[in-house]
């Protein structure tokens, strides 16, 4: 088994764990011991570090990626790429903290009267940033020495092992809120720490500088591609994560943490796509190398259909039991019940998108990927400042959903004009009726008196009819001889 297929099954079991520990910690554990107000700090700094250490990376986790090979030395400590890298990490951090003193004021003026509590704990993005720069950088560093392993376990694995013990320890009242604050904060910026002695152990740590080595030609690569690093890594992160952060500023903690929680339920559609995008990533730059785009295609193809199958499957699995998800979370969430709807929606679209961005990513004209999450990362800003005020959090999720349909239209447009790649198909109305039918279908059993039990019938009808019907329709010969194969029919 090659390395590549080791680290991608490896990576594809943590981030599965890590998964489901972030769903037990935020979806379940958070509401319950948690105010809203503070649920929604947590999921302030967070994304606002997230963003900030994006940026103040400067792209050099694409360079990283791109250009690692031309300084691959073991001999010679990689022709000093580690001192290039951690000088960058420096220069990107003293920005970020110029940044935040200049703005100090500005938040103080902003944030007083709506989300107090937000001001107690501002402090705490420095050593945030500081870690989260570092481990961005550091991770990419680790992934090109051919462990993409690692990291994620840290930050996946530990840090919600962590984050779990202390969310208990609050519940105890062991801890009070402060406390609870301030040990995240350690727990999340532990794994840096733990990467770097992970390096370091392994020899591959050397603060050495050979600035010769980096010629013209390589220097005016280095920084075209962190400059296109900038662009594509930025506009991600605020697409991901700005709806969080202008929550707050609109509405406060409180409305962000509800919106938060209920984004983790939605977040569950997408969980079939991540290891996909990983598997294909490899298959689709071996076939664009070969100017194989029939191969292209069909896993083009493929890859959308089956998961917007997956996708459409788990949300009307989760749909169906938004009451009983209300019982999980408590009453406190129920504002934001339609929040897991858009949001689910979203996902269901990105899914049906199939592997469109890894393809683009990949081809000649990889650049137009920066470009489409540009004008995505400025699609959900703009979005958000006409939706939040109007509809509050509701308007977020929808912002979201429209956002998320533009940038996955400018995808297929473009992939359409350029290749004639069409993914599309009558294949994809089966579904959307089998998934009508099945989700009514499922609403008729009567609500059951404990949700559990609930959950289990409701589900099982839901999930049951589902795959019947798939099966029964062929919408997809891979299911269906899968399904053979598996009960042994011929």
């Amino acid at each position: 088994m090659g390395i590549i297929r080791q680290q991608t099954i490896k990576g594809s079991v943590v981030s599965y764990i890590g998964a489901i520990l972030g769903f037990i910690n935020t979806g379940i554990l958070f509401p319950r011991f948690l105010e809203a107000d503070q649920i929604g700090l947590i999921n302030w700094i967070g994304p606002m570090a997230a963003i900030v250490a994006q940026f103040s990376s400067l792209g050099f986790n694409n360079v990283t990626a791109r250009l690692f090979p031309y300084f691959r030395n073991e001999n010679r400590n990689h022709n000093g790429y580690l001192f290039i890298l951690f000088w960058v990490g420096m220069a990107g951090f003293v920005l970020a903290l110029i940044s935040y003193f200049a703005l100090h004021p500005f938040a103080v003026d902003a944030y007083q009267d709506e989300s107090p509590l937000y001001l107690d704990y501002l402090v705490y993005l420095i050593p945030l940033v500081f870690f989260t720069i570092f481990f961005n950088l550091f991770d990419a560093y680790n992934r090109v020495l051919y462990d993409a392993v690692s990291g994620t376990f840290f930050r996946d694995i530990v840090f919600k092992i962590l984050n779990l013990t202390i969310i208990f320890l609050f519940a105890l009242n062991v801890l009070n809120f402060s406390d609870f604050v301030l040990l995240y904060v350690i727990a999340y910026c532990l794994p840096t720490l733990l990467l770097f002695l992970l390096l370091w152990y392994r020899g591959k740590i050397s603060f050495a500088s050979n600035l010769k080595f980096v010629r013209p030609t390589l220097r005016k690569s280095m920084i075209s591609v962190s400059l296109y690093g900038i662009l594509n890594g930025l506009s991600d992160k605020l697409a991901n994560h700005i709806d969080k952060v202008m929550i707050v500023s609109y509405v406060g903690l409180g409305a962000n943490g509800i919106y938060a929680t209920m984004a983790n339920f939605g977040v569950l559609v997408s969980m079939p796509s991540r290891t996909l995008r990983k598997i294909a990533s490899t298959v689709i730059a071996e076939a664009w190398k070969k100017k194989d785009l029939k191969t292209i295609a069909q896993i083009y193809t493929q890859s959308g259909l089956h998961q917007f199958m997956a996708g459409c499957l788990l949300f009307i699995g989760i749909w169906a039991n938004i009451d009983n998800v209300i019982e999980i979370v408590t009453d406190r969430f129920i504002d934001g019940k339609y929040v897991i709807f858009f949001i689910g929606i979203g996902h269901v679209i990105q899914m049906a998108s199939g592997v469109s961005g890894v393809i683009l990513q990949s081809s000649p004209y990889y650049k137009m990927q920066a470009v489409f999450m540009a004008i995505y990362g400025v699609l959900v800003i703009l979005t958000n400042l006409i939706m939040i005020p109007i509809w509050g959090i509701n308007g977020a999720a929808i912002a979201s959903v429209s956002a998320t349909l533009v940038f996955n239209l400018l995808k297929y447009m473009f992939l359409y004009k350029k290749y004639k790649f069409q993914p599309f198909n009558y294949k994809y109305l089966l579904v959307i009726l089998v998934a009508i039918g099945s989700y009514y279908t499922g609403n008729l059993l009567p609500k059951q008196d404990w949700f559990i039990l609930d959950i289990i019938f409701r589900s099982g009808i839901v999930g049951g009819l589902y795959l019947v019907l798939t099966f029964a329709f062929k919408i997809s010969t891979d299911f269906n001889q899968f399904i053979k194969k598996t009960v042994g029919l011929k």
